[in-house]
């Protein structure tokens, strides 16, 4: 009995219980993070959400000033003004665009644009991108595959972006966008074979969760080929390990007590 005690004192001077020090450090640590945790989305999709709405006023800013010139003060300006005027400038352009008359005005300046040099390098890929993205009835990220890369036994997602047909298959291989974590907006696109490719559950969103989360937010749905076996044990965090052992020493401490 003496023997037990002085190894769970001995391990508790190692570790650190809540009432020593370290122990008080590591709880203090652990309650900031939790906080952390519950305030830093907020305080960052708050973040983004303003840095939106201030680009959104400014874009009709210099609209305003001529019309409140003519009333006699040119100087006059309300914060949101802009963004209600941007909102309803984007509805009249999307009613428009939706009707036959205004989609063949819409087509005619996209071929006007893609036929100026410098500006049709930028325009027609940043248009075919926002018009995948954004419209339901285009072809566009519909679905999320899993594929060895950069080497066998590595896995990364990818989104099927089109068809690569050969003579004889019109889907023998397809083009598939590999977005970085965590700004999915950028990335890499590559040409795989179709046999290469592994289907998921997973939706466009969900995948963009997880990417965006560098991995954190893991879909339950995500399943690995079954073929893959662990060479490994599953990874736990020092800290949780560190936990388990205070507990269970604290808990040896109190039944020899």
């Amino acid at each position: 009995m003496g023997e037990e005690k002085k190894e769970v004192g001995t391990l508790d001077s190692t570790l650190g219980t809540n009432s020593s020090p370290v122990g008080k450090l590591h709880s203090l640590r652990t309650t900031l993070m939790a906080g952390i945790t519950v305030i830093a989305p907020l305080w960052i999709t708050g973040v983004v959400l303003l840095w939106l709405f201030n680009a959104a006023d400014r874009f009709s800013r210099p609209l305003i000033r001529p019309v409140a010139a003519l009333l006699g003060d040119a100087d006059w300006s309300h914060r949101g003004v802009g963004f209600v005027l941007t909102f309803a400038i984007l509805w009249v352009v999307g009613l428009i665009t939706r009707n036959v008359l205004g989609r063949r005005l819409v087509q005619d300046a996209r071929e006007a644009l893609e036929r100026l040099p410098v500006v049709r390098t930028i325009y027609s890929p940043v248009q075919k991108l926002m018009e995948t993205m954004t419209s339901p009835d285009k072809p566009g990220f519909k679905q999320v595959i899993l594929f060895e890369y950069p080497r066998r036994g590595l896995w990364t997602l990818g989104f099927v972006a089109g068809n690569v047909p050969t003579e004889g298959d019109p889907y023998a291989a397809h083009s598939v966008f590999v977005p970085t974590a965590p700004n999915p907006t950028t990335g890499f696109m590559l040409i795989i074979p179709r046999k290469e490719l592994r289907r998921t559950n997973l939706s466009v969103e969900a995948a963009f969760q997880m990417i965006v989360s560098a991995g954190v937010a893991v879909p339950v749905n995500l399943k690995l080929p079954a073929d893959i076996v662990a060479s490994v044990e599953p990874l736990v965090e020092a800290d949780v390990i560190r936990d388990a052992v205070v507990a269970e020493a604290s808990e040896s401490n109190n039944v020899n007590r």
